[in-house]
């Protein structure tokens, strides 16, 4: 029995390898787990290092549904941290997140507005 049981178990584990999820928000989850690679700092921190500006970087949300989610700052900080990773970035400065509704067709909007950076761990 304990074999049929690690049989079942090993052919549906395999039966997921290469399924890629895609949503209606980027990054795609692959992706998204690589920006753990991106730091948050503050504007203090980030100029301890040796630190190159590659710009800035903005993610919105608009919530247009009742069954979505409501926009945080931690979902925008995700997809601002992936923004950061595709210029080549490891490191990310959040300047500010506002609260204001562009247009009518959104029950809850949230911008968030970044600067990308690439720090030099080497040189310290």
């Amino acid at each position: 029995m304990k074999i049929l049981v690690a049989a079942a178990l090993v052919l549906s584990l395999s039966a997921c390898h290469g399924i890629r999820l895609n949503t209606s928000m980027s990054p795609s989850v692959d992706e998204s787990l690589r920006t753990y690679k991106v730091e948050e700092y503050s504007i203090a921190e980030i100029q301890r290092y040796k630190a190159e500006s590659l710009g800035k970087v903005v993610s919105s949300f608009c919530r247009t549904w009742p069954t979505q989610p409501k926009p945080t700052e931690s979902l925008l900080l995700g997809e601002l941290k992936y923004k950061t990773q595709r210029l080549g970035g490891n490191g990310v400065v959040v300047m500010e997140c506002v609260d204001h509704r562009l247009n009518t067709s959104c029950s809850d909007y949230l911008e968030c507005r970044a600067l990308a950076y690439r720090v030099d761990f080497d040189s310290l």
